[in-house]
């Protein structure tokens, strides 16, 4: 028989032992996304940035195309970390992106949380890639949504 013990989980974050990346928060490519309403797939990415700046969770802010087609990254994200650096990528995997995985690095942390756009693209390839390579991935489903919607 089991015992509980009234202690938090193990598998638990806690601000000190992982980081986040935010993938892909741009606005031409959020027009597509239908699995969950635009204004509140903002808020919930505004949230998650505000929460993690408050708790000095180390955040890397990503977006693809930035200059020639998808736009900057929502200000209600970027606004929770001013003067921080973007990466803009060409890959659509943001694992196999060099100044990504740099900063993976520099950061030191086996945790990964992630929130994205779009949750087949954003997410899938950077999680599957980090879980490949031994890290524990976790994804703020809220904060993802997809270009179609979910069957009733």
């Amino acid at each position: 028989m089991l015992t509980a013990k009234a202690v938090p989980g193990a598998k638990l974050l806690s601000p000190k032992d992982h980081m986040l990346i935010l993938i892909d928060y741009e606005p031409q490519m959020s027009f597509a996304t239908h699995s969950i309403d635009a204004v509140t797939l903002r808020n919930n990415a505004a949230l998650i940035a505000r929460a993690a700046a408050s708790f000095k969770v180390p955040t890397i802010l990503t977006t693809v195309a930035e200059k020639s087609f998808s736009g900057p990254m929502f200000s209600e994200v970027t606004d929770a970390f001013p003067g921080q650096d973007l990466l803009d990528r060409t890959s659509m995997n943001t694992w196999e992106d060099a100044a990504v995985i740099k900063q993976v690095n520099a950061i030191g942390k086996g945790r990964v949380v992630l929130g994205g756009l779009w949750t087949s693209v954003c997410i899938v390839g950077p999680a599957l890639s980090a879980l490949d390579q031994g890290f524990e991935v976790y994804v703020v489903a809220d904060a993802c949504g997809d270009v179609s919607m979910a069957n009733s």
